[in-house]
């Protein structure tokens, strides 16, 4: 396997949406460091940082302060971001769009699918979801990591980085008809975040509709998500189900660790109307 592509610093902070003085700031206090250091002691950058430098700045953006993004980091504690969000709440009432969007997130209901991540993996079931929406990144057709690390940093500067750290779904919406496994990989997708509050900005919104889906939970690995959707074909094929094109792929939890996914994911198909 070839050897990730690493960024100059400069390209890095550009990506990000940040800049190298706030990189290297970082660095200094130990909560967010380049993957290498080059002997002139220029500083590199790999595409799947991008997801933890925008959880960073997205607990900034919160007003978390160095000292507590640093404990919050080495707290494994589901509880600990709202925790540490409460005394912030009345300076956050004093913002203007981010105060909107920041008091909105906190009130709403906590939705991260629970009626499914406690299942077993890899099997699959039929269940009903609700209608939801979904802010949506533009399609894209190139699924290589720096492709998909681009566009999830895009996204999420686009809708504001405070959105990574609450915990509506996340995942993406790809385009492949018929759960064919081998073509996953290949299949061109969206970035979805469940809409958590009204405020219209220009971000394209996508519906996910109310019915009966075919459900399964796997590991976010490539052999995992082919055994996923193998799981999920098989299912339909011995119930005479017909399946729709697109794949629902649902986050479990919020600690995205590359690719823009979490360690386990839900991944669903709703269930056409014959």
């Amino acid at each position: 396997m070839p050897a990730e592509k690493l960024l100059s610093i400069s390209e890095f902070a550009k990506m990000a949406g940040t800049t190298r003085r706030t990189l290297i700031f970082y660095d200094q206090k130990g909560i967010f460091t380049p993957q290498k250091i080059a002997a002139n002691g220029y500083r590199y950058y790999g595409y799947s940082q991008l997801y933890q430098i925008g959880f960073i700045l997205g607990l900034r953006d919160l007003g978390l302060s160095v000292e507590e993004i640093k404990d919050y980091l080495s707290d494994d504690s589901s509880d600990a971001l709202n925790k540490k969000l409460i005394p912030l709440r009345e300076k956050v009432e004093q913002r203007i769009r981010n105060l909107e969007q920041i008091l909105t997130i906190l009130k709403q209901k906590e939705s991260d699918n629970t009626e499914l991540k406690d299942t077993d993996y890899y099997v699959a079931k039929k269940c009903f979801l609700p209608k939801r929406e979904f802010w949506c990144s533009d399609f894209e057709a190139d699924c290589s990591e720096e492709e998909i690390a681009s566009a999830y940093s895009k996204f999420y500067q686009e809708v504001g980085a405070g959105l990574m750290t609450n915990k509506m779904l996340s995942g993406f919406l790809t385009d492949l008809p018929q759960a064919k496994a081998k073509q996953y990989a290949n299949s061109g997708f969206r970035i979805i975040k469940e809409k958590s509050y009204d405020e219209q900005i220009r971000i394209p919104v996508i519906t996910q509709k109310s019915c009966d889906y075919v459900a399964v939970k796997v590991e976010n690995t490539e052999d995992g998500i082919e055994k996923g959707l193998a799981a999920i074909r098989n299912y339909a094929q011995r119930y005479q189900l017909e399946l729709g094109n697109d794949l629902w792929q649902f986050n479990i939890g919020i600690n995205i660790e590359r690719l823009g996914l979490t360690k386990d994911s839900i991944l669903a198909y709703a269930i056409s109307n014959k």
